[in-house]
């Protein structure tokens, strides 16, 4: 029996940044291999496609990073305070990929087209929603526009994400701060 010779998960990892620095669209198998040092013959074999590489690399980012950033602890009294902590968790700089959010980041690009991309967006938005809204319940200053500020702040994670691929890390840092401001006056 032959072993595999490569590293999945790291595959994956080389792929996530790919995608993520020529668009899915952009990136062909022979990018892959070039980027991997996988030959087409194993990544086929592993992952069927490059939708097969795709699906797993968002599985990967979901399970290695985003779902990291959703366990910010409320530690802060302050819910601004908080929120610049979250916000700020997907745009600082990171080592091995864009600041950001992945999935974000390929929704905009795959979803219009796409149904389990669009499906993958709308469940992951309402995540989002489901770690924002206990933390908003205890701010009781919202209780009667709780939706209506909900919606805001998911509207201002997605703008701050898309942004960030032509703003700078500071540029960013202000929008947050001046979004935060308004939704919360």
């Amino acid at each position: 029996m032959r072993y595999k010779e490569f590293n999945r998960n790291k595959i994956l990892e080389d792929c996530i940044s790919l995608f993520w620095r020529q668009s899915y669209s952009g990136t062909s198998i022979s990018d892959i291999v070039k980027a991997t040092n996988v030959n087409r013959y194993s990544l086929y074999s592993e992952f069927k496609n490059k939708r097969g590489i795709l699906d797993a690399a968002i599985e990967l980012y979901l399970e290695r990073y985003s779902r990291k950033y959703f366990s910010v602890v409320d530690t802060e009294n302050d819910l601004k305070s908080f929120l610049r902590g979250f916000y700020g968790s997907f745009i600082e700089k990171k080592s091995k990929h864009p600041s950001g959010c992945f999935i974000i980041y390929i929704a905009t690009e795959l979803a219009d087209n796409d149904e389990s991309i669009k499906q993958l967006l709308i469940e992951y938005l309402k995540e989002i929603e489901g770690h924002l809204k206990p933390i908003l319940v205890k701010h009781t200053d919202f209780q009667e526009d709780q939706n209506i500020v909900l919606e805001n702040l998911i509207g201002v994670f997605c703008g701050i994400m898309i942004t960030g691929y032509v703003q700078t890390y500071e540029k960013r840092i202000a929008q947050i701060n001046l979004k935060l401001d308004l939704i919360l006056k």
